[in-house]
Order: structure tokens, then sequence, then C-alpha cells
């Protein structure tokens, strides 16, 4: 039995990781920061760790001394550590880069044949940000650690798109620009498929989007009905976002990536190769029912 690490375990794309892996008859332990998230399912419909996992390793990596270790007698490491939300101690770099950094010098040390991480899709077009930087020099690090490794790129998460949900309800609806920019977000189900896939096969850089095209506008519209509401629509213009997230880089450096991210994003199209078959509009519907 081929057995797995699996780094950023509780986050919405680690919790279906560990599930497909265990699908597939893999002996997998998982990397944990806060063990109090092992027993609740994840905020997007993703699955309980508790009994899914065959092992649990408490550590932070962002501190090399907690996950000494953590890769002893793994065959394969998966990485979708990274930070989604500003914590206000820690940069973009001690996370998406150090933290990783960390994990793979002790993949190293213990042999592992194979390390997958997760980055970002159309990274080159937006290397001004710095998340998208460290995920990047991350990235150089693996490549040229001497394992093998596989690079996945996907274009968003059915995660990220639960804001437009939010925001239908609190019947203000925000766009950038005219909203006509698409995408092809992918569930975490469908790309944990891709990603497993991937630490079984030989491409080294995988591209991954969702089975549906939408634009911003699509996916407000669709948010609306299924909430049936009819927010006020607000569209603010590229340069005053492209203002306001300059403005941010004086409040806090990670509420400024996120902004830029935001403002990046609304003006380029992310449209992946098409995996996966879950639709877009059943997991509003499914989010919705779970928080009536």
């Amino acid at each position: 039995m081929k057995k797995v690490l699996v780094a950023g375990s509780t986050g919405y794309i680690g919790r279906y990781v560990v599930q497909e892996f265990k699908n597939r008859g893999y002996w997998v332990r998982a990397l944990v920061r806060n063990s109090d998230k092992i027993k609740k399912s994840g905020p997007h419909l993703e699955p309980v760790l508790d009994h899914l996992a065959d092992e649990f390793f408490i550590g932070d990596a962002t501190k090399p001394e907690s996950i000494q270790g953590v890769c002893d007698g793994v065959e394969l490491v998966f990485s979708s550590l990274g930070m989604t939300r500003p914590d206000f101690v820690h940069s973009s770099f001690d996370v998406d880069y150090k933290a990783n950094l960390n994990i793979m010098r002790e993949a190293q040390k213990a042999k592992v044949k194979k390390f997958v991480y997760i980055s970002v899709f159309n990274a080159q077009k937006m290397m001004g940000i710095e998340n998208i930087q460290a995920h990047e020099k991350f990235v150089d690090e693996l490549r040229a650690s001497g394992l093998e490794y596989a690079i996945v790129r996907p274009t968003g998460y059915f995660s990220d798109m639960a804001q437009f949900l939010n925001m239908a309800r609190s019947g203000f609806m925000f766009s950038l620009g005219e909203g006509e920019t698409r995408s092809n977000p992918i569930h975490g189900a469908d790309l944990a498929k891709v990603c497993v896939d991937a630490a079984e096969g030989d491409a080294r850089e995988i591209d991954a989007g969702g089975p549906e095209i939408f634009t911003y506008r699509q996916v407000a519209m669709m948010a609306a009905d299924v909430v049936n509401k009819q927010p006020l629509n607000i569209s603010l213009p590229v340069w005053l976002a492209d203002g306001i997230a300059a403005v941010t880089g004086f409040i806090n450096r990670d509420i400024h990536d996120i902004a830029l991210f935001a403002t990046t994003v609304s003006k380029n199209d992310t449209v992946a190769p098409q995996y996966g078959s879950h639709r877009l509009r059943e997991f509003f519907e499914e989010m919705a029912k779970m928080n009536r």
C-alpha cells in the first residue's frame, strides 16, 4: 500500500485530496496545525477528516522543529498549504514559500519519491503580487530539488464562488468592471482527482479548470437566482479598484495581496482545460440549503 502525506489537509482542496487518495487505496497521513478542525466538516461542504486519514501529524509547517519526521515512511507528498486569508501574523512568504520549503526539506531527508504542489493558474501574468511570487519561488525550489514533482495550477475554486451567494444575500452585488471576464472554477472533488492523477502520472505542469465557463456577471445572476433575491448591482470601475488596492498596501500587506489579486484577475480571462463533472449551480443550491 502506497503512503502519502497531505499538507494543507484541513483546507478546501486538502480535505478532498485526502478523500481521493483513500478512495484509491492509499494510506494517508494528514499534517494538521489545528486539531480542532479534524472532526468538523469544512465551511463549503468539504468532508470531515476524522475517519478519512489513517494518521494525523500535529505540527505547524512555519516552525520546522514542529514537523521533524513528518515525511518519514511516505512515498508521496501533496501540499495545498497556502495562505487563504490574512492572519496578521504570517506573510505570504512565511506560508506559501517557507512553510512548503520546510516540508520539502523533510521530504528530501526522508527520500520521498514525489512531491505534488498546488500553485496558481496564469501565475506568470501576476508576478507583481506577493503571494504569487511566494508560490512561484517555492515552485522554483521544487524544480531544483531533485525530487520528482508535479505542479497543479487551478483557475479558482467553488469555495471562492461562495462569496457571490454571500453578496446576493446581503442585497448588494459588487463587481469589477463590466463583469464580462470569463473563468471556469473547479469543485474540490474534481480538482482532487486531477491532483491524484498528477501524483500517479508523468506530467509536471497541469492547468485545471471546471467543466463550465462563466462570466462573473453570469455567476452573480446565478447566485441571486438561487437565493431568490434581486440585489443592488454595484459595478466598480477597474481604475477605482486599482486605487483601492493600492491604498490597502499602506494598511496591511495580506489584504493588499488579496485586493490586488482580485483586480488583476478581473482584467484577464482565467479559462483552463476543463475537468470534472460538478456544476456550480448545484454547489450554490447545496450551500444555500446549508445556510438557511
